[in-house]
């Protein structure tokens, strides 16, 4: 038989045919699971990177400093009571000097709190943060007011945390009060009369906050 003839028999078997159509959807078939395979499998691949990065921690941003209090301009009658309670025990001071902060405290017509200046805890002197508030306010009313007018005096009362030895926490507060009356005469150009005044760790401010005690507050009072 002729190699002509032979492929007229195979072009006219429909079980070739039959043969070869099955061949070409095996062939689809397994291409399409191939690709059905490696979709899953790079899936599986991404979930697994994805799972094995580590969430990224910022950071810890170190506290900031203490800020200020909010201003209380007002000195309230038992403020004053208690200054005049501490000066009676300060120590250090003439009687003749104590009778007359004692006047100038008790008998004040205008009596205000110009300032509130905050200290880091164990801390004496004033930051540069707070001596340059301390030198923008001095300029601005009322404080500057008060430096225009020589009767004025001024009353730093430092103040310690209520916490550890009172011995201990009325230096503190010694201290803090003698830093605030140095930087105002050397950086703030005030030639009024000031008066230092230790209030050590009174009950006047909140007790579970002890930032509030580690201050201290600058007055002023027209005699």
């Amino acid at each position: 038989m002729t190699v002509t003839s032979r492929r007229s028999m195979a072009e006219n078997d429909p079980s070739a045919t039959s043969k070869s159509s099955g061949t070409a959807f095996v062939l689809f078939a397994a291409v399409g699971l191939a690709l059905l395979f490696g979709a899953v499998l790079l899936g599986w691949k991404l979930s697994r990177v994805r799972n094995d990065l580590k969430p990224i921690v910022s950071k810890a941003t170190p506290p900031p400093a203490p800020a200020a209090p909010p201003e209380k301009n007002t000195v309230t009658t038992a403020e004053r009571q208690e200054v005049l309670k501490r000066i009676d025990l300060m120590p250090n001071v003439t009687a003749e000097n104590k009778e007359r902060l004692y006047a100038y405290v008790e008998h004040a017509q205008g009596l205000q709190r110009l300032l509130t200046i905050s200290f880091e805890t164990g801390r004496t002197r004033v930051s540069e943060k707070e001596t340059a508030r301390v030198l923008k306010e001095s300029k601005q009313a009322p404080f500057a007011d008060m430096v225009r007018n020589p009767a004025a005096i001024f009353v730093v009362l430092g103040y310690a945390d209520q916490r550890g030895d009172e011995k201990k926490n009325l230096q503190i507060s010694t201290t803090r009060a003698t830093s605030v009356m140095e930087m105002l005469r050397k950086q703030c150009g005030v030639h009024n009369v000031i008066q230092t005044v230790p209030m050590g760790s009174p009950q006047l401010f909140d007790p579970k906050d002890p930032a509030e005690n580690r201050v201290a507050e600058i007055w002023a009072l027209q005699p």
